[in-house]
């Protein structure tokens, strides 16, 4: 398991389960593109590494240390997406995905100054909420 997909998929568990109130393994794998059987696969990684509590036939849910590291993930995603659109004038369709490759090698530094730059945006382009 590489650590930009596990952060992806601790940042999609995180954000359909603020949406919907639980993050369904059916949801994560249409939401991420991957099969219900990649989405098992990685839960019981994240399991086993401390980030989630994965167990069959219960709901799924991030453990102290995997929300901590999904909330980091969701807020340099939402900062790049805010820098993509307003500085580099991205088109809307293209932001998400880019930012999705961005937020794994920029670090909490730059995000964080990315942030200030920006003066500090309550909501990144889709309306949603950044949380420094």
């Amino acid at each position: 398991m590489g650590k930009s997909a596990a952060e992806e998929y601790l940042r999609a568990f995180y954000y359909l389960q603020k949406k919907n109130g639980v993050a369904k393994a059916s949801e994560l794998a249409s939401y991420l593109g991957v099969s219900k059987a990649g989405v098992s696969e990685m839960l019981s990684a994240l399991s086993s590494r401390g980030l989630m509590k994965a167990k069959r036939y219960a709901p799924a849910r991030l453990t102290a240390r995997g929300l901590a590291l999904a909330k980091k993930m969701t807020f340099k995603h939402r900062v790049l997406e805010s820098f993509l659109s307003e500085k580099l004038h991205m088109p809307s369709d293209k932001i998400h995905e880019e930012a999705s490759r961005l937020e794994h090698a920029i670090s909490d530094d730059a995000s964080h100054r990315l942030y200030e730059m920006l003066g500090k945006p309550r909501r990144d382009p889709h309306g949603q909420p950044i949380n420094p």
